[in-house]
């Protein structure tokens, strides 16, 4: 509030205005959009937003004085917690998967059994004075895009994959017209928000999966042939792609649960919970 570093005032100014164009907002679209010292925005976002712990917009943070669950439109700024599916009735092995995990099963350990490096403590001080301007020796981004990830961190594209296997995306950020068209096709007669599918018509999130899957492994198809040598096509010429309900898509995807967060990447709903409490 009382920083006097250029570059730290630039980015609470980028990030008010972010807020202004659009109330509800995940930290990776803001750290994709804004170039700012992680520890500033910690400080910086419980002073703009809200952070939602449950429910459609669960693991984003709100522009204070919005709520959601009051507005229809607001279904567009909805999260979809999407992981790509892996397993011999997809075609491939979680090993052929061109998309690594965030942790491998392999190198887990307990965090009470060991010792974590421990990261430089930054300060009061530190954050008044701004964080923009420190920087390892031989760093060679400027303060304007040192801190700042990459699009596909928080937007879908046709035509390419995500960077992990577990991705939370807003709706709005899923820019391909058919998935646009099932999210928006009950728009003007929304009548009631609820918890699990929010302004949406229910079981959305499915057929939102269900469709990026099938783009997923299309892709995988055209990048690695080999692994669909011995794939069978259906009568009418059609891929097949079975779809698991979401019930089993819970059941199946429990080992993909433990993420280590990642450097422009994390489960926001876990790891945000430990910073701010």
């Amino acid at each position: 509030k009382v920083c006097t570093n250029p570059v730290d005032k630039k980015a609470e100014e980028e990030l008010r205005k972010l807020f202004e164009v659009r109330p509800v907002w995940s930290r990776n679209a803001v750290k994709a959009n804004i170039s700012v010292h992680p520890d500033k925005l910690k400080l910086l976002l419980p002073y703009l937003a809200y952070y939602m712990l449950t429910g459609p917009w669960r693991s984003l943070w709100v522009r204070f004085g919005y709520d959601p669950r009051k507005h229809p439109e607001a279904k567009i700024y909805q999260v979809l917690d999407f992981r790509i599916r892996c397993g011999m009735k997809y075609g491939y092995a979680p090993n052929d998967m061109p998309v690594k995990a965030k942790r491998s099963t392999y190198n887990y350990s307990l965090p009470i059994t060991v010792k974590k490096p421990v990261s430089h403590t930054v300060s009061v001080h530190d954050l008044k004075q701004g964080l923009g301007t420190s920087s390892a020796p031989g760093a060679k981004k400027t303060a304007s895009t040192r801190y700042k990830l990459k699009e596909s961190i928080y937007i879908f594209r046709e035509g390419a994959l995500p960077p992990y296997r577990q991705m939370f995306y807003q709706l709005c950020d899923l820019n391909v017209e058919r998935l646009q068209k099932i999210i928006h096709r009950n728009d003007g007669t929304e009548s009631e928000c609820t918890e699990r599918d929010g302004w949406c018509v229910p079981k959305t999130s499915d057929e939102l999966r269900d469709t990026m899957s099938l783009m997923i492994k299309q892709i995988i198809r055209s990048t690695r042939p080999a692994l669909f040598s011995n794939t069978r096509s259906s009568e009418d010429g059609e891929e097949q792609l079975a779809y698991e309900s979401a019930e089993d898509e819970d059941d199946e995807e429990e080992e993909e649960e433990d993420f280590k967060p990642s450097d422009g990447s994390e489960n926001e709903m876990e790891t945000e919970i430990l910073d701010y409490v």
